[in-house]
This record gives structure tokens, sequence and C-alpha cells, in this order.
């Protein structure tokens, strides 16, 4: 199954200074060799302990030494909306430098199935996440409304619960969610609703209606046309190629 617009590539690059930004986000990761980058304003390098995150939209320059190569992935933002909220330069500790060989060998062997490929990404993400995100310093009020997101979405949830939960008006609770996590409220919900179904379109035997009862929709019209959206496919394309 070929996931839109993600991608794992190995890439060398020359020594000239070239700028340029596209509209997804983007991870370089270490191994062999330095790249000096510049991402916005901000300068820094991927090298033996660092990584790179570039964010969808961010203008970014990059010149490398002569014997080099980097794992370079591409990732739509609706699957890591959050990301451009990590630091742009990020130390890479021994299990995520030992994860990033993985990757590379996994890469290398060409034989990975496109759906473990996406898999093994979404937890590359999770990992940075987790040994960065504490940078984010979220708001009591905000995390309690992401866990209550993240613990409720298989029903339908107004955003008037998410405030009453954070003790925020609907109109703070936006703002503060929104500068804090990235996305609004509902942006998150949607999200979290939507990586859920690709996995149980992947991984059971649910029907789609099934799938979008277990993700919160009552309606399977309103769930495949906000799929296609935020995919660029409908779940039908998923349920037929999983089998």
């Amino acid at each position: 199954m070929k996931h839109p617009d993600i991608g794992l590539h190995i890439r060398t690059y020359d020594d000239e200074v070239k700028r340029h930004c596209h509209d997804h986000h983007q991870l370089v990761l270490p191994l062999v060799g330095t790249l000096f980058l510049s991402i916005d304003a901000m300068a820094g390098e991927v090298a033996q302990h660092s990584a790179a995150i570039i964010p969808s939209g961010s203008v970014h320059g990059f010149a490398a030494t002569e014997d080099n190569r980097f794992l370079v992935v591409d990732l739509p933002e609706g699957l890591a909306p959050a990301l451009d909220k990590l630091p742009c330069f990020a130390e890479l500790d021994l299990a995520l430098r030992h994860y990033i060989q993985f990757l590379h060998a996994q890469a290398m062997s060409g034989a990975v199935a496109d759906a473990t490929q996406h898999h093994m990404l979404l937890l590359l993400i999770q990992l940075l996440q987790e040994r960065h995100g504490s940078q984010l310093q979220l708001d009591r009020r905000i995390h309690a409304a992401q866990q209550f997101l993240d613990d409720h979405f298989q029903r339908p949830i107004s955003m008037a619960e998410v405030a009453s939960v954070a003790h925020l008006s609907i109109r703070q609770l936006n703002e503060l969610f929104r500068h804090q996590v990235g996305v609004t409220p509902h942006q998150y919900l949607t999200d979290v609703r939507m990586k859920e179904a690709w996995r149980l379109l992947e991984q059971s035997g649910l029907s789609v209606q099934r799938v979008a009862d277990a993700v919160g929709y009552s309606s399977l019209s309103a769930f495949s046309d906000r799929f296609r959206r935020h995919f660029g496919k409908p779940p039908s394309h998923f349920r037929r190629l999983s089998t």
C-alpha cells in the first residue's frame, strides 16, 4: 500500500548552500557526515548525535561535508500536526540512534511493506515527541483537554465538554490549545480519530461502517469525506488493499 506523501529516503548532499521550502514536514537523521542547516532564522547541524526537524513551509538552506549520507523522512502535516512545536534541532539519545540505524537497515533492504514503514515512522515521531515534547510545557488545563480527547475520541464530543474539563471558555480553549499544541482542539480530535481509523482499516476485519462507529462518527458519508480529505484516499481504498 502506498501512503500518500510519506517517504523514507537515503540522501547525500553537496557542499553548495541551497535554500528552499516544501509543503510537508521533513526529518533529517544522521548516518554519515555532517549537514549544516539553517531553518528560518535558526542554524544548526545534523551529525552523529543530532537530527533536524523542518516544519512544513519553513525556508531552509543546507550544505554538507564531502562524505555524507542521511536518512530523510517526508511527512504530511496531517500525520504530525504538532511537529512544528518541537525544536528544529533535536539531540538523539542512544535509543533513538539505534532506532535510526534500524530504519536505515529497513530502507536498505527494500523489503518493507508501505504499511509497516508507515507505522515505523509514526513510532519515530512518538519517540521524538516523548524526548522533546516536554519543551512544549503544556498548561495543565490544555493537558487535561488533550487527555480528555485522547480518552473519549470514540464517541461524539462537543467543544463545550472539552472546555468544561479544562475550566476554560470555548474561545479561551481554542486560543490556548492552538498556541501550545499547534492545532485547535477540533483539529487535534480529528487527527486522533483519523489515525485510529487508518490503524483499524489495516489491522482489523471491521467494516468501514464499524470503523466509523469506532472513531466517533455516526454518519458513514461524513466519516468517508473526512478521511478522504485527511489522507487523500477513501477508507475503502485502504480496506481493499489490506485484504
